[in-house]
């Protein structure tokens, strides 16, 4: 049975950070691509999308928005990336942390490795 999945977002949209005028990098993956990704396999959901912001001089995570498979992938990893963004974590901190095992949280290292 396919249900709608949720969107979770913290920070800016894409829109909002590009009328800020700053350089952004940004990065768009799918979840069934991401082979870190290995909670989404375990549940037999892989459906969802993660899209990150950056500001690309200063690393600022300026937003990330997220479809996942259900409310506690998405709602658990935005609640992380929002402590984050309180924090001043930047893109380069999130992609090189060690996360709990299995979980979608361990897709921050796939996301914010795939700036462009």
């Amino acid at each position: 049975m396919f249900t709608t999945l949720p969107l979770a977002r913290v920070g800016m949209t894409e829109a909002q950070a590009r009328a800020t005028g700053r350089l952004l990098k940004i990065a768009v993956r799918k979840v069934a691509d991401m082979g870190i990704v290995p909670r989404a396999k375990i549940v037999g959901d892989a459906r969802g999308v993660m899209k990150a912001i950056v500001d690309a001089q200063t690393d600022e995570v300026l937003g990330v928005t997220m479809l996942a498979h259900d409310a506690h992938d998405a709602h658990e990893t935005v609640s992380t990336l929002a402590v984050g963004l309180r924090l001043g974590a930047t893109a380069s901190v999130l992609r090189d942390g060690i996360y709990t095992h299995p979980s979608m949280t361990e897709a921050f290292n796939d996301l914010f490795a795939n700036l462009a």
